[in-house]
């Protein structure tokens, strides 16, 4: 079951700019890291993320111990997809405030989407351990437990899959199964990998490559498709 990121409520704090001449330098560069939080929850409500990022990351560098400049630059993050870089900057929001219910259900939903099943099962536990009653985290743990067995099963598939293809160098058929164990996982450039080893071995269903439903997520790539038309090619 796919959980969505849900949503931070942006926050925008701006400082009082009256006697700007008497404030310390701390205190400009408070103002001015504000300013720049706010121009970049602006750019983000406009859907203009990249260049929301540009301002929140300058806002975090300028005050790096602020939940609410750090959970707008984790958000712009999960908003353009960048996973690596939410889930980063997620962890810093935790770090300085444990109790973000809304951060760590974020940062646990990024988790399960990178297959990561250990860390989304430990924030959603810790989750529940701040607030028992959200069923929507108990689902969400319970979809995280079922998918890291999942994941351990498929993983157990590729090792028996790697074992045939070892034992049989030369049969194309084992090398195909390695590819559709590696697709069934999500790990594309293992799969194409052993497809084109499969090719190299004289494997040649071709026709049925465009209805195995393990390879379906692996037809979405035009590698796959590249990979097909030049073994076609050279029938």
């Amino acid at each position: 079951m796919r959980t969505p990121f849900i949503a931070l409520a942006l926050g925008v704090l701006l400082v009082g700019v009256a006697h700007g001449q008497d404030k310390t330098a701390d205190q400009k560069r408070a103002d001015a890291a504000a300013q720049q939080n706010a121009r970049g929850a602006a750019l983000l409500r406009e859907g203009k993320v990249e260049e929301a990022i540009v301002e929140l990351q300058q806002a975090v560098d300028a005050a790096p111990s602020s939940v609410l400049f750090q959970s707008n630059l984790a958000y712009a993050y999960d908003r353009q997809g960048k996973v690596d870089e939410a889930v980063a900057a997620y962890r810093k929001v935790i770090e300085l405030d444990p109790k973000h219910a809304v951060v760590r259900k974020n940062l646990a939903n990024l988790y399960s989407k990178k297959g990561q099943y250990e860390d989304a099962i430990r924030e959603f536990e810790d989750l529940l351990q701040l607030d028992p009653a959200n069923a929507t985290a108990r689902a969400n743990l319970e979809s995280a437990t079922r998918n890291k067995g999942i994941a351990g099963q498929r993983q157990d598939q590729i090792g028996a899959a790697l074992k045939a293809a070892e034992a049989s160098p030369k049969d194309p058929r084992p090398a195909y199964d390695a590819a559709r164990a590696y697709a069934r996982l999500g790990d594309a450039e293992n799969a194409l990998a052993w497809l084109a080893r499969a090719f190299e071995l004289g494997y040649d269903k071709l026709d049925y490559l465009n209805a195995d439903p393990d390879l379906a997520s692996l037809r979405k790539d035009p590698r796959f498709t590249k990979l097909l038309d030049e073994r076609r090619a050279g029938r």
